[in-house]
């Protein structure tokens, strides 16, 4: 972004010389990058945020000067003379076909011009700012570009076919030569200007050979609009095509300044060019509404930390062109103008004052540090527990890519549900959030398989992904996968084992205790999935995970020709129950007993409801549940199973008699004969 010094001084009436104002306007946010002297000019070059349209044209810059250095802005007159419309001559309808990406389109007719050359001081303000100039026309709807930041477009009215302006997306192959003659090949989605026939302007962006002005036009369309961002953006980059309009479309228009800057250029063509002013179109329903913000004073000067008059403020703001009324005490209420879509709450009014007031006169203290005895969230911790837990177990941890594509939710079509979908996906391959952490799992394991790494204890902690309902429209979900494969080394004392579900079962139960919760399991269904168990926190019956082995089909498709073992928890609930406190218990001065309980039951009873049974029983003296074996075989009738428990009992003052413990334990098998059904061997 260039700005003229000289230029800049007919809207205000600067004492500072050009260093200076590149200094003040540096400090307040806009920074110089640097001078240069052209034609008795100085003319500077900024680097402007995208936040700050607003600054991208010379009244936008002259109303910061004016607030930096307290002095008066003279905006320049925005008025038609005469304001009202020769009747008679040319007629014109504008159609907009998508109001999402063009909201608002105006159109003004004017007979009866003279296209010269550029010249005078309309076409040496443009050339100050490097604008090459064309005739006065165009000269004029490029100055007022670069005065108020509206762009503008000139068509020769003669030139378009028929009687209409269509704003419509363009068709996939439709071709358009620009002004710099150059043929373009056009997308569907791609917002265009049309007449009946074809493309006229690529909108936004550059108009259209076909229709430029030059020096046989004789009637003009001048038209003033407002098209989405996001659009011109996508445009400009998919045709490398970029102009001094898509600069500013691209990063936001004051929605205000459309019909202003049309009759400020219709003015001016007029008295450069002569004609006569016809009909002026408006389409469109755009809102040009003014936020108003609550300001309290005294807060904004304690948050900068240091004291503030409320006069001062008021005419700091005034000067940024708000409006201000005095609402009593150390409360104001600001009217922020259209061209300030940036500020929309308190803090950054704050942030303004701050800006002109100098943040080199506001002074550097070290805030007073106030220790906290938690810093971190809960959750992260918890996240954090579990990345001690798990490589203690012996796993290494993978990160895979949260994108997948739609194969991949296919293979795992039993434990997906409601995926989400990327409206615009980078590649077929990364075309939906994943709803599941199995593929990346599984693909890692295929991986360092085909390398040689065939001994695998994997974990991922990730993030998977649904659709939702109502205003949460997407959930995000919390979830660890685990997955063992290969030879598994236990400890030192072990010898070397192929690894099994139970050992992943007790990943699971290591993870749950390490939080101190109960986990629970029961056998399921899924598809791709032998020995499918549902994972459960103890006491709840809804599932928050699975755990099995995979099948050989499903192994096929990741080309692993291993077994593999995996599992899958949602962790929001596992955050919700988790206790990480830990608890001092000294160590028992008594020994405890241990009694067995071998237990006769059906194959389809779980081991946890025998569990849950004899680990909250409310007898004081038990001090310990422990599932120590379990057989299926010959010795034992069809559909059934056999599991042994050891039951520990004991007190911290003293050893237990047997006399104390038998009723105790007949106690429990009574109740568990009741409860489940079983008998005893």
């Amino acid at each position: 972004m260039k700005i003229s010094y000289n230029w800049i001084k007919e809207y205000v009436k600067l004492k500072a010389n050009s260093e200076e104002l590149a200094k003040g306007l540096t400090m307040s946010g806009s920074e110089v990058e640097g001078i240069e002297s052209r034609e008795g000019d100085q003319i500077m070059g900024l680097e402007i945020t995208s936040n700050r349209p607003d600054c991208l044209n010379m009244v936008g810059m002259a109303r910061e000067a004016s607030a930096v250095f307290d002095v008066d802005l003279r905006l320049p007159d925005m008025g038609i003379a005469p304001a009202v419309a020769a009747p008679g001559g040319p007629e014109v309808e504008c159609v907009i076909k998508n109001t999402d990406l063009c909201p608002k389109y105006t159109a003004r007719i004017i007979s009866g011009v003279n296209v010269s050359p550029g010249e005078g001081k309309i076409s040496e303000r443009i050339q100050s700012l490097g604008v090459r100039p064309v005739n006065n026309i165009v000269d004029i709807t490029n100055f007022c570009l670069m005065e108020s930041g509206q762009p503008l477009h000139a068509f020769d009215l003669d030139k378009i076919k028929g009687e209409k302006i269509i704003i419509r997306e363009a068709t996939d192959g439709e071709k358009i030569t620009t002004i710099d003659g150059i043929e373009r090949k056009l997308n569907k989605g791609m917002l265009v200007i049309a007449d009946e026939s074809d493309p006229i302007a690529i909108a936004g962006i550059m108009g259209g050979k076909n229709t430029e002005v030059t020096e046989t036009t004789r009637n003009i369309l001048l038209e003033s609009a407002y098209f989405e961002p996001i659009s011109i953006r996508r445009t400009g980059r998919v045709l490398a095509l970029s102009s001094d309009s898509s600069y500013r479309f691209e990063r936001g228009v004051d929605r205000g300044m459309i019909n202003a800057a049309s009759d400020r250029a219709t003015a001016l063509i007029v008295s450069e060019a002569g004609g006569t002013i016809h009909d002026f179109y408006e389409e469109g329903n755009l809102t040009a509404e003014k936020v108003s913000i609550d300001l309290d004073v005294d807060r904004a000067g304690n948050t900068l930390g240091i004291l503030l008059g409320k006069d001062q403020v008021m005419h700091i703001l005034q000067r940024l062109g708000m409006e201000v009324e005095d609402e009593g005490m150390s409360k104001i209420k600001v009217i922020v103008p259209t061209f300030r879509e940036d500020l929309q709450k308190e803090i950054d009014l704050v942030e303004e004052i701050a800006r002109i007031y100098g943040y080199d006169k506001i002074p550097t203290t070290v805030a007073r540090i106030v220790p906290q005895i938690v810093r971190k969230e809960y959750s992260r911790r918890v996240i954090e527990k579990l990345h001690e837990v798990l490589p203690s177990a012996g796993l290494n941890e993978i990160m895979t890519y949260s994108l997948i594509s739609e194969a991949a939710v296919q293979r795992h079509a039993a434990i997906t549900k409601d995926p989400v979908e990327l409206a615009n996906p980078l590649s077929e391959d990364q075309k939906i959030l994943t709803p599941q952490l199995l593929d990346g799992m599984l693909k890692s394991i295929s991986w360092n398989i085909n390398r040689n790494n065939k001994d695998l204890g994997l974990f991922e902690i990730g993030k998977i992904y649904s659709k939702g309902s109502g205003k949460e429209k997407f959930i995000e979900t919390p979830a660890l996968c685990v997955a063992l494969s290969g030879v598994l080394r236990k400890n030192w004392s072990e010898d070397a084992r192929e690894a099994h579900l139970y050992d992943l079962k007790g990943v699971i139960e290591l993870v749950f205790r390490k939080m101190s919760i109960s986990a629970g399991f029961k056998k399921t269904n899924i598809e791709g999935l032998k020995a499918a168990t549902e994972v459960r926190l103890d006491g709840e019956k809804e599932s928050i995970g699975f755990m099995g082995a995979v099948d050989k089909p499903l192994l096929n498709q990741y080309n692993i020709e291993q077994p593999v073992f995996i599992a899958q928890i949602k962790l929001d609930k596992v955050i919700e129950k988790a206790t990480l406190a830990t608890r001092y218990r000294a160590i028992p001065r008594f020994p405890f007993s241990s009694r067995d309980i071998s237990i006769l039951c059906d194959e389809a009873l779980a081991s946890s409801e025998i569990y849950n049974i004899l680990s909250s029983s409310a007898e004081e003296i038990i001090r310990g549940v422990e599932l120590v074996d379990t057989y299926e075989g010959k010795q034992i009738e069809a559909g059934k199973k056999s599991l042994t428990y050891s039951v520990k009992y004991g007190l911290d003052t003293r050893t237990l008699t047997d006399e104390e413990i038998d009723p105790v334990h007949s106690k429990i098998k009574d109740t568990l004969q009741k409860k489940l059904g079983v008998s005893f061997r």
